[in-house]
């Protein structure tokens, strides 16, 4: 039971409809047939079954035991569900081509994405770093124009000793 979900605002109920253990003594593949059913904001009422096995296509042996398990839900196993082929079988030619491109063109995307998200915290740092230095001259401002007039005074007081003492 999955219920009072504060943010994501669903509930599910799961069950194990049946089962079967590793290393059992029948030498039945081991399973787990799992129906659900819940509601959401968008949703009143889906659900669905899963069954876990450790093999990529459903063994043809527990047959019998899934239409057992379907029927005790209310379904037809054979009617109501499909089964998915999760094994790993070899593309050919085209297809590989295919699936090459998608991912080149993923990659594309992606380093574009990545281009722009530099130059975006590029273009902050500069910005920043105007403003660091902005901020750094208008403080040191006054300073800065003390210093340079205090070094003009001194280049005319020493232009005026160089005068008076070329002329003695």
């Amino acid at each position: 039971v999955n219920h009072d979900n504060a943010y994501l605002h669903y509930k599910d109920d799961w069950y194990i409809v049946d089962y079967e253990y590793d290393d059992n003594k029948d030498g039945v593949p081991p399973f787990a047939f799992v129906y659900y059913r819940g509601s959401n904001d968008a949703w009143d009422g889906y659900g669905g079954v899963v069954v876990y096995t450790r093999d990529s296509a459903m063994p043809q042996s527990l047959l019998p035991r899934m239409r057992a398990a379907a029927a005790k839900i209310g379904y037809d196993f054979d009617k109501d569900f499909e089964l998915t082929d999760n094994t790993c079988r070899l593309l050919d030619k085209n297809e590989r081509v295919i699936l090459r491109e998608k991912f080149a063109g993923n990659v594309a995307l992606q380093t574009e994405k990545q281009i722009a998200a530099q130059a975006t915290k590029l273009r902050g740092n500069a910005i920043n770093s105007v403003k660091a230095q902005k901020l750094f001259f208008s403080q040191q401002l006054p300073e800065a124009e003390q210093a340079y007039d205090t070094l003009q005074q001194d280049l005319k007081d020493f232009e005026a000793e160089a005068v008076s003492a070329a002329k003695k």
